[in-house]
């Protein structure tokens, strides 16, 4: 069978996230079965043409640029011609925050889409106004145009979404987690506390950046370290650059991106792993997180409250309250509780797999 994949960003793209990671998992383990295509966006370095664990890739776009708005129009104005030209049986649309409508342009072809989560009012969080106003009216768009397609959701927060506004047919395939990462705990002699995601409004950061005075006042010791890539704070449109320079600290490290060897020694050294996200699909990172024993300090927002089992492999809080933030932060910087806790976590992560991700993912595209 033949699957063309179209997704805004691919594997080794500087930006890519949870729903690239997914991507890249699930289809290796079914380019054994099926012959794999995907259709995605260009980056500084990249090639052209390339297959990339049995995934057949095309990039578009210019070779200097992350295309990052581009690829939405040219896969748009693109997909006619490959469909003619590799002949999918299955077109597989993952739809990373907007949408490609492959229910207008291309109602015959068979279809199976992805999506993670609804943004809804965070893209005004993490977006410039008029990024964040044609996303959030786009996301409107798929909830009328979508209604009767075959969709795979991530969470049974966004499956129950999805049946309030009259879909159908939603299917639920929990993510996976490389067990790769299962180890046991190095806890670095100072306190640490890891934030690693994507820079911007929607994941959180600028929730974790408040606490750090009401923490460093308590645990003279304690640091954070903060890894992932650059993106601009909506809210005041500056760089991660030029906000690091107005807050200089030698407590807060910001690592830029890592390496997956770097990520794993950053999880077991770590004494804390934040996710404060507005919104999430379900989570990856977390699963990472618990792999090495690390417990989570969560936002109790839809996505995170499915991949965070309170007080068990991590602590469910209002992010947004500074104050209840900082206080559980510190609260929870003791090894001697937390040791208590790798036990669940790990056994919590090994219960999600890829295995059974592409199963289920497998049954649906030969439906």
């Amino acid at each position: 069978m033949k699957i063309l994949i179209i997704n805004k960003y691919g594997p080794k793209h500087p930006k890519t996230g949870g729903a690239e990671l997914r991507l890249k998992e699930i289809f290796q383990r079914l380019a054994k079965k099926h012959n794999i295509y995907l259709l995605t966006a260009m980056f500084p370095g990249a090639k052209k043409k390339e297959t990339y664990k049995g995934i057949n890739i095309i990039r578009l776009g210019k070779k200097n640029s992350e295309n990052t708005i581009r690829i939405h129009f040219l896969i748009l104005f693109k997909l006619k011609y490959f469909l003619k030209k590799i002949k999918p049986d299955i077109l597989y649309e993952d739809v990373s925050v907007i949408p490609f409508f492959t229910p207008i342009f291309y109602p015959k072809q068979r279809k199976v889409i992805i999506i993670h989560n609804f943004n809804k009012s965070h893209f005004f969080k993490s977006q410039r106004f008029i990024f964040a106003l044609i996303g959030y009216l786009a996301e409107k768009m798929f909830s009328l145009l979508y209604k009767n397609e075959i969709l795979i959701v991530v969470s049974e927060w966004m499956k129950q979404e999805l049946k309030k506004l009259g879909f159908k047919n939603v299917t639920k395939i929990l993510n996976g987690v490389d067990h790769s990462l299962i180890s046991k705990k190095k806890y670095s002699k100072n306190p640490i506390i890891l934030f690693l995601g994507r820079l911007e409004g929607r994941k959180g950061i600028d929730y974790f950046l408040k606490t750090y005075p009401f923490v460093k006042k308590q645990i003279p010791n304690i640091e954070y370290l903060i890894a992932g890539g650059e993106f601009l704070f909506a809210n005041n449109n500056i760089s991660l650059k030029e906000f690091k320079k107005a807050n200089k600290n030698k407590d807060i490290e910001f690592l830029g991106y890592v390496s997956e060897k770097k990520k794993k020694q950053l999880f077991q050294k770590c004494w804390l792993y934040v996710a404060p996200s507005r919104i999430e699909g379900y989570g990856i990172s977390v699963l990472e997180a618990n792999c090495t024993g690390t417990f989570v300090i969560g936002n109790n927002v839809n996505g995170l409250q499915e991949s965070i089992k309170n007080n068990k492999t991590g602590k469910l809080i209002n992010c947004k309250n500074t104050k209840i933030f900082s206080q559980t932060l510190v609260n929870w910087l003791n090894i001697k509780k937390l040791e208590q806790k790798e036990t669940n976590c790990r056994n919590w992560a090994k219960s999600h797999t890829w295995i059974k991700a592409t199963k289920k993912t497998n049954q649906i595209i030969q439906t």
